[in-house]
């Protein structure tokens, strides 16, 4: 048995240098076959996106950054065998940056696979740094409007619109928080002819209307449940009316247009269906001096009830309204004395002249046609003699005195100063005993004096213009005049007889 072991051991130690030669032979032909069935070779994957560790220690400092364009992402390149790299892909690439390696705005970028790790011989970027923009840090909040698109159909229009958190906050790099002028939701209402319940992304716009990027923005919401109410529509007149007086001479007609004359609102159904027209206030139309029409432009948005609103009030809700002014026109009437009432009238006197045989002449102004229309027959007025003098006894001294006409006449319509002639005489004295005539006109001396025979007319008043009956009545004084002198030179006369 040990003679056997012995032999073998003598057979494999036997010619040993030609065996190790062999062996080493062997073992490079064994690396010549590998290396030609499966070499170590280099591959690069481009492109592949750095992520950042340990950022809020930038946060705690009170500094928001990121990476610029450039340092984003990474070229990396794998040494391996070729076997090795077939099982690799992009996403078992990773690169990082560290924020606690940041050498002022500079950090290291970092690779590594996550398999295969033990059999790669090298991986690399294709750079050693990534550069980084480094800001202050800044916050802010915005109230999410809701914007409505599309096209409803007729007689339906876009009512209140709500959201169920109604601001979002955000933070992030200055400059861009400071570049966000609102956050919105969008809502599609094409169609619709019901309340709208949904929820929707909001969107942070510039100041041209553009998205904002957010991946470098802490945001508090990122979507929102939003109820949009749609309303019918209904259309409704307006009307206009005017304050303030026109310029001497001119008059306004009364007639205001608007110009349209119907507006489409819209409100929720009960308070729609009570609002049936708008009436803009006077003041809103000054007609003050003005010697022809006036017009002005109202937004009538400012003056709806509330709960209605302009359909499109993109539109401004714009109405001119117009006042008509027209110049006024002089007009002659012929009115009777028998229409004017007496005032001003001592009880103890009488009018001595008959009334219904005169008439006087008043200048009426107005717009034609409303002056058109008048009748000096049919116009009533009064006679105001409470400024006919009175004599040292304190009474009035019979005779012809003019009074004071004022006319009764319609809105708009005015009157020139005019005055009337009468003969005014004590009750129940005759014509003997009596300054001015008694009734049927004779007077003491025998003479008549007319005060205005029928169908005369006497004008008054016109810049000193003085009545037939006012000349006669002067006339006649003169004559009483001198009949009261002849009776004081008889009775002193008589006195001196006596004596």
């Amino acid at each position: 048995m040990i003679n056997t072991v012995t032999g073998v051991i003598k057979k494999l130690t036997g010619n040993i240098g030609l065996k190790l030669v062999s062996l080493v032979l062997a073992f490079l032909l064994w690396l010549f076959v590998v290396s030609i069935e499966n070499p170590v070779m280099n591959l690069s994957f481009s492109s592949i996106p750095i992520t950042i560790e340990n950022g809020d220690v930038m946060e705690k400092q009170g500094h928001a950054f990121e990476l610029n364009d450039s340092s984003r992402t990474v070229t990396v390149t794998v040494k391996a065998e070729r076997s090795v790299l077939s099982e690799l892909s992009r996403d078992n690439i990773k690169a990082s940056v560290d924020m606690t390696n940041l050498d002022g705005n500079k950090v290291p970028i970092e690779v590594k696979s996550t398999r295969y790790s033990d059999r790669i011989q090298s991986i690399s970027p294709s750079k050693e740094f990534a550069n980084v923009i480094i800001e202050d840090l800044a916050s802010a909040q915005f109230k999410i409007q809701v914007e409505t698109s599309g096209n409803l159909p007729e007689g339906y229009a876009v009512g209140t619109a709500s959201v169920q958190n109604n601001v979002v906050r955000v933070k992030g790099p200055e400059s861009v928080v400071s570049s966000i002028a609102g956050a919105v939701v969008r809502v599609n209402v094409s169609g619709m002819t019901s309340e709208i319940h949904t929820v929707l992304p909001i969107l942070l716009l510039d100041e041209d209307g553009h998205d904002v990027d957010t991946s470098a923005l802490e945001v508090s919401l990122d979507q929102v449940s939003v109820s949009v109410d749609i309303w019918k529509t209904q259309e409704v007149p307006v009307y206009g009316s005017y304050s303030g007086t026109a310029a001497n001479g001119y008059e306004a007609t009364g007639v205001v247009t608007a110009e349209p004359a119907v507006i489409s609102v819209t409100g929720e159904g009960s308070t729609l269906s009570s609002f049936t027209s708008l009436s803009l206030p006077a003041e809103v139309l000054d007609i003050s001096n003005a010697t022809g029409n006036v017009s002005i432009e109202v937004n009538v948005a400012g003056y709806l009830p509330k709960g209605i609103y302009l359909e499109s009030p993109g539109d401004g809700g714009i109405v001119k309204l117009t006042a008509e002014v027209q110049e006024t026109v002089p007009v002659m009437l012929q009115v009777p004395y028998s229409n004017l009432a007496i005032t001003g009238l001592p009880d103890n006197m009488t009018i001595g002249n008959d009334l219904n045989a005169s008439v006087v002449a008043v200048t009426v102004r107005g717009l034609s046609a409303r002056v058109a229309a008048l009748d000096g027959n049919t116009v009533t007025g009064v006679l105001d003699l409470s400024q006919v003098p009175l004599n040292e006894t304190g009474s009035i001294t019979p005779g012809s005195y003019a009074g004071e006409v004022t006319l009764s006449l319609p809105e708009g319509i005015t009157q020139d100063s005019a005055v009337a002639h009468v003969l005014i005489q004590v009750k129940g004295e005759n014509a003997e005993g009596a300054a001015g005539d008694q009734p049927g006109g004779e007077t003491a001396g025998g003479e008549t004096i007319e005060a205005g025979a029928p169908g005369e007319t006497i004008e008054a008043g016109a810049d000193g213009e003085t009545s037939e009956a006012v000349n006669e009545g002067e006339n006649n004084s003169g004559r009483n005049g001198e009949h009261e002198e002849n009776n004081d030179r008889e009775r002193t006369a008589g006195q001196d007889d006596e004596q």
